[in-house]
């Protein structure tokens, strides 16, 4: 209302001065001739007309600014009471879904929080268990590490280790290989490897399972990088001394038995991948060095493969074997072969020989008897009676009839 108040008096105030610029300036220059007091006049008179008019003019713009203001007033209102139904019902359609929505998020929370709860609880338990485990753990793992401090106890863990392998190959003790066995040097010096896998044409291959693992346990408890760098350094310097003493030993020279020979590599079982792992990677030097020594290391996957090469091995040896004594069955089978065929071709001669003998019997000497006993049949016999003695040298000298 204020705005419209004051654009109708800016509007009289135009309107005025229009006016005056139209009607009394004309008027006012015609004028200047007139006397002062006249002038005066009409200028008092055209003043009180001008404002008077100006009031006439701002009263009817300022009735008209009302009127429109009114229409303009009940329009804005009745629009806005149907924008205010329209948000209503928005608002009830709009509370009516909350609710719903709000009800199943309520009700999902509320299973979620029974979820929740139960989980947790579940959770709690198992955290109980696990730190049950872990406390378990660490007291095995530090009877372990007090365990493998011990040479003697880490010695015998390496050999139950390679045992647990050679079970897993199906190597059987004292038929594939043998334990603590003694060898017996020229020189009367004795040696003792821990495994002895015997191989065919009396050839064995020897195995030592004791392996310095002091250096890497100080490795794996260093707490800060340099000391880890000097427990590595220090780790494959034993393992390189460890290499080249067992390389020294009589393990290839000694034997057990004289009949036996030792091959020229060694092996050395490493009972922990993450040790031969370790070497692998810190040191692969490590490996080339023992081969140049002939000596192979060994983890316990790669001492399966050895071993399953040493069972193939065996097997092709031991069928060669049984080739060969088959083979020589054979030769002795076709040498027998030989010598009863010769037979059987003299046999054969003799028998040619008797059915030619016999049939020159049947045939020959047959017809010639026929015809010798054909040519007596038909002799005459005197007509005279001899006497007694002559009939009876007669009945001597002649042959019987031939029924034919």
């Amino acid at each position: 209302m204020v705005w419209w108040f004051l654009a109708g008096l800016v509007v009289g105030g135009g309107l005025g001065a229009l006016m005056f610029w139209l009607y009394v300036r004309p008027q006012l220059a015609q004028a200047r001739d007139i006397p002062t007091a006249m002038r005066d006049t009409f200028s008092a008179l055209a003043s009180q007309t001008l404002q008077a008019t100006g009031q006439q003019l701002g009263q009817q713009f300022l009735q008209l600014a009302q009127e429109k203001l009114s229409q303009q007033t009940q329009a804005q209102t009745a629009e806005l009471e149907g924008k205010k139904a329209l948000i209503d019902n928005n608002l009830t359609t709009l509370k009516a879904e909350i609710g719903e929505s709000l009800s199943k998020v309520t009700t999902m929370v509320t299973a979620l929080e029974k979820d929740r709860e139960s989980k947790f609880s579940a959770l709690t338990t198992q955290l109980g268990h696990t730190a049950e485990q872990v406390g378990k753990l660490q007291n095995t793992t530090q009877t372990l590490t007090a365990a493998l401090t011990n040479s003697r106890t880490r010695g015998q863990w390496g050999e139950r280790m390679a045992e647990d392998v050679l079970q897993l190959a199906g190597f059987q003790a004292n038929i594939q290989y043998r334990k603590q066995s003694t060898l017996v040097a020229a020189d009367g010096g004795t040696s003792r490897p821990d495994f002895t896998f015997l191989l065919p044409a009396r050839r064995v291959l020897h195995m030592d399972v004791k392996f310095p693992l002091d250096a890497y346990l100080q490795w794996l408890n260093a707490e800060d990088a340099a000391g880890k760098a000097v427990s590595a350094q220090k780790f494959i310097q034993a393992t390189k001394s460890h290499i080249k003493t067992t390389a020294e030993r009589s393990y290839r020279t000694a034997a057990s038995q004289p009949d036996e020979t030792a091959l020229d590599y060694i092996l050395i079982f490493i009972p922990n991948e993450q040790v031969y792992a370790f070497l692998l990677e810190y040191a692969p030097e490590v490996s080339a060095q023992a081969l140049q020594q002939k000596v192979i290391l060994c983890s316990p996957t790669t001492l399966l493969a050895v071993l399953a090469v040493i069972h193939q091995a065996m097997q092709n040896f031991s069928l060669e074997q049984r080739a060969g004594e088959i083979y020589g069955l054979l030769t002795n089978i076709r040498s027998q072969w030989d010598k009863f065929t010769e037979s059987m071709d003299k046999i054969g001669k003799k028998l040619a020989e008797a059915q030619s003998t016999f049939t020159e019997l049947t045939t020959t000497r047959t017809n010639a008897l026929d015809r010798q006993f054909n040519k007596l049949d038909t002799l005459s016999l005197p007509t005279e009676t001899p006497t007694a003695p002559a009939t009876n040298l007669l009945a001597a000298t002649t042959p019987p009839s031939r029924v034919n």
